[in-house]
């Protein structure tokens, strides 16, 4: 069956985190909950661009692991490199050749599950209801009966400041609302003080608009439509700002950027960033450490991103019985603990493994990564997955660059997001 490119959207953002939620329990053997018997025969599992001197010992130990504990069970770990990740994915669903078991993050879900390609965990699975229900929605698709993912690691975005900028203009208190910020921002550009260092996307105008108390759909009835009147005057608002020197040309010169933005606070010439909960210890200390006596962090404004990868299963296996029973010995609470130890700044998909984030959390090298921990586990209940599974990519980086536009005064916010709307509902329509 055909899939078309444009219908997978797909985030490269790997700044993930902790969904806040307690209680419950999830399997810590290597059966899972559709036998107690293990199966035998042979699978294949699918990571991305996870196979390097970190990871592999542990991948290895899991695979082990679990063939020892289900005698004729054999399962083939293969890694796709992150870069053409997407084309890979497409190539081998539209060959049948998709993974049994296979790490996806929610647009390709998405996409996969829309025409049949995915098993619905909901209905297969009897341990669905112990991971993290944020985690499990956002493998929960308008249109579709079903899950299609196991929540394997999340995150989210906390707020960086550059307290020596801010106080330069008599600033002593971080900002709490965009509406402070924006505040903010004006005053310090008329000291000639930068402090936004990126543009709004669609998925960030959603954050935005949440802060005012009001929502922002992507996709509503069926049809693209983050065109709305709450999102033109936010764009305005940073039309005025620009004028006013409170954004880096860096923002709209590198619109649609990956890191553009924490990039441009490195250079220590904004005073206002958003990044992952390790971004201190992960990124600052390394790339800039003159910044570090001078580096705050706050909680994310409005309704922070939810970030999530996960684990699912191919609607066509040959073995369906052992490929769920290793998806979910994968995405176990102990297996999970162990793999967000390595990966700094992740936390777990499910309910058991939040409960106590101790078992994971690496110690920080420093005071402020220790804030932000702390600050990034609190909000993960109400952290909330941006955009919409329609909303690829290409989609998004299209719409931020003719935000670019608008600020430089080139169209208008109108124009921008009209624009905006239009290509990517003429994409989806091809």
């Amino acid at each position: 069956m055909k899939i078309r490119s444009a219908s997978i959207g797909f985030l490269a953002a790997t700044a993930l985190l902790l969904s806040a939620c307690t209680g419950g329990s999830a399997s810590t053997d290597a059966k899972g909950s559709s036998g107690e018997e293990g199966a035998t025969g042979e699978i294949t599992f699918q990571t991305w661009s996870l196979k390097n001197d970190k990871f592999t010992p542990y991948f290895e130990k899991l695979v082990a692991d679990f063939e020892k504990a289900n005698p004729g069970a054999k399962v083939k770990w293969i890694d796709q490199p992150g870069d053409g990740y997407e084309d890979k994915v497409l190539q081998q669903a539209e060959s049948g050749e998709l993974p049994d078991v296979i790490n996806l993050p929610p647009e390709y879900a998405y996409a996969l599950a829309s025409v049949d390609q995915l098993v619905d965990l909901n209905k297969e699975s009897k341990i669905i209801n112990e991971y993290v229900p944020g985690g499990v929605e956002a493998y929960t698709f308008d249109g579709i009966e079903g899950s299609f993912g196991f929540p394997w690691y999340l995150g989210t975005e906390l707020n960086y400041w550059n307290t020596e900028l801010l106080q330069k203009a008599g600033v002593s208190e971080a900002p709490k609302t965009y509406k402070d910020l924006w505040a903010v921002a004006e005053k310090l550009g008329q000291d000639g003080i930068q402090t936004i260092s990126d543009l709004p996307s669609p998925k960030g105008l959603q954050i935005m608009v949440s802060d005012a108390g009001g929502k922002l759909d992507i996709v509503k009835d069926g049809k693209f439509a983050f065109n709305t009147p709450e999102a033109e005057e936010i764009v305005n608002t940073y039309i005025d700002l620009y004028k006013k020197g409170a954004i880096s040309p860096e923002a709209l010169q590198n619109a649609g950027t990956a890191n553009a933005n924490v990039n441009n606070f490195n250079k220590g010439t904004a005073a206002w960033t958003t990044a992952g909960p390790n971004y201190i210890d992960k990124d600052v200390a390394v790339n800039a450490p003159t910044l570090l006596p001078n580096m705050q962090v706050t909680a994310g404004f409005g309704n922070p991103p939810l970030f999530v990868q996960g684990i699912s299963v191919a609607k066509n296996s040959k073995n369906p019985e052992l490929a769920l029973k290793f998806a979910e010995f994968v995405t176990n609470t102990e297996n999970q603990i162990e793999f967000v130890k390595l990966a700094v700044g992740f936390f777990p998909g499910t309910i058991a493994a939040n409960a106590d984030p101790s078992t994971f959390a690496i110690e920080a090298e420093h005071e402020q990564q220790k804030v932000a921990t702390d600050l990034a586990a609190k909000q993960m209940d109400k952290a909330k997955m941006t955009g919409d599974p329609k909303f690829t990519t290409e989609m998004e980086t299209f719409a931020k660059q003719q935000i670019a536009l608008a600020v430089k005064g080139e169209i208008t916010a109108k124009e921008a997001l009209d624009k905006s709307v239009e290509h990517a509902q003429q994409a989806v329509e091809k």
